[in-house]
């Protein structure tokens, strides 16, 4: 009876809890490629490679370039004269 509370594992041992094997193609990150700010600004005047040598700036310029483009893609998406007919419709019955 004085065995009811115990779990199924022996007297000191600790359960190991059941951990998800991850495949090794997830485990290592992909190599990174080079940030090459010509491609990502082909608009601009100067040279933007030479103007920002930093990783780091490159990885900032690179995250801008990321976000204008999906606010691009939002701002598409957006059925703006709807919005501007439901707004109309709101001023106009008050």
């Amino acid at each position: 009876m004085e065995n009811d509370n115990q779990s199924t594992t022996q007297a000191g041992e600790t359960p190991v809890p059941n951990q998800e094997a991850t495949p090794p193609a997830e485990q290592a990150p992909p190599p990174e490629q080079p940030i090459i700010l010509s491609k990502l600004f082909p608009d601009a005047k100067h040279d933007l490679d030479n103007l920002f040598p930093d990783p780091q700036m490159k990885e900032l310029l690179k995250e801008v370039h990321r976000t204008r483009q999906g606010n691009q893609r939002f701002l598409k998406r957006l059925n703006l004269s709807k919005i501007q007919n439901e707004g109309d419709d709101l001023d106009t019955d008050s």
